[in-house]
């Protein structure tokens, strides 16, 4: 497990990928569509290059979605937040991969994500699975897990 400039660096996050997947062995790498966007032009290439075996996990939420679990979303209006932090874009990043001859798999749900995983990482080429989500949606399961460890460790913790 490698990570670039931190779990949320996105500078040259799918050059470092592609980078490793070449010095080493078969690569599978999770980021956002904002990182993948950022550094789409590190795929300029990468399709044609022999033996690397590169799989692109983007999970698209149409912008920033780590910045939805801060505490300025819900204590900004939503269109401003949207706009300084939600920082959603129009791009369509298979386009995008698809532009750089990278092959792409969408996936909707979790079955179709673990059935692309198996069909992709360790393949003999640079590749792409897109999973779109909703970072509202997001938000809500992390908190419902939050909840529930919670009150988990508070029953563990209690005094009998």
């Amino acid at each position: 497990m490698l990570a670039n400039r931190g779990v949320n660096g996105i500078d040259g996050t799918i050059a470092t990928a592609l980078g490793v997947a070449a010095a080493r062995r078969p690569v599978a790498v999770l980021l956002g569509d904002l990182t993948f966007l950022h550094d789409a032009g590190a795929l300029l290439g990468a399709a044609e290059a022999p033996d690397v075996s590169c799989t692109l996990v983007v999970v698209d939420n149409h912008g920033g979605g780590i910045f939805s679990f801060l505490p300025q979303a819900s204590h900004l209006p939503e269109d401003t937040f949207e706009l300084l932090f939600g920082t959603p874009q129009a791009a369509d990043v298979c386009a995008v991969a698809a532009a750089y001859g990278v092959g792409v798999v969408r996936a909707a749900d979790e079955g179709e994500l673990r059935s692309a995983l198996k069909e992709k990482v360790g393949s003999p080429s640079v590749s792409m699975i897109h999973l779109r989500t909703d970072r509202t949606a997001n938000v809500a399961v992390h908190d419902q897990t939050h909840r529930t460890v919670a009150r988990a460790l508070e029953e563990l913790w209690t005094p009998r």
